[in-house]
């Protein structure tokens, strides 16, 4: 009986430590994040371009051509950024890595499953968005599910712009604005 009560106030003395402890990491974690992506997307025309620097490229195709690319799947490893450049390396918050599927049999529907790998300075870790969107719609949201180090335990919702598109060098190149709403 008294081992009980002795292992019981040891677990409510281990609980607060930890919730305190908890309160007092959670003075430094981001409650709003805001950067930009750069995608360059493999286009199949073009694959013997030695001078090609694809972020994102297929990596299984539909056995039938469909509609809107319905079956597709791409991996990514695109690079993040405080400004739509990549020039200044001190400008770099981190990478955004993952897959996107074309899901949408009708419309151009794309299920994300992507990590954002994040260290600007102040805030390190990962974080992990889930979710599908409409390809076409203006901004898209989905959210975030979970992190770790600075982030850890979080969840949240992103919401995604693309703010510059062109054809560069043959290559599919885009800048997306991200607004990352954070909750622990």
């Amino acid at each position: 009986m008294a081992y009980t009560q002795l292992l019981l106030k040891v677990l409510l003395v281990s609980v607060f430590v930890w919730s305190l402890a908890a309160r007092t990491h959670a003075k430094k974690r981001p409650s709003k994040l805001h950067f930009y992506m750069l995608i360059v997307v493999q286009n199949n025309t073009f694959l013997d371009n030695p001078n090609a620097k694809y972020t994102s490229v297929l990596t299984g195709a539909a056995p039938v051509v469909q509609p809107f690319a319905f079956g597709n799947l791409h991996t990514f490893d695109n690079p993040l950024s405080r400004k739509m450049s990549l020039e200044n390396p001190a400008d770099r918050v981190g990478r955004l890595q993952g897959w996107y599927g074309n899901c949408g049999q009708s419309e151009l529907t794309l299920c994300l499953a992507q990590t954002f790998a994040y260290d600007d300075g102040t805030y390190k870790g990962t974080f992990s968005l889930l979710g599908s969107g409409i390809a076409t719609d203006p901004v898209k949201h989905a959210p975030i599910v979970g992190g770790t180090g600075d982030f850890a335990f979080c969840r949240g919702i992103a919401s995604q712009k693309r703010v510059f598109n062109a054809y560069i060098n043959s290559e599919e190149t885009s800048w997306f604005e991200y607004n990352i709403t954070l909750k622990f």
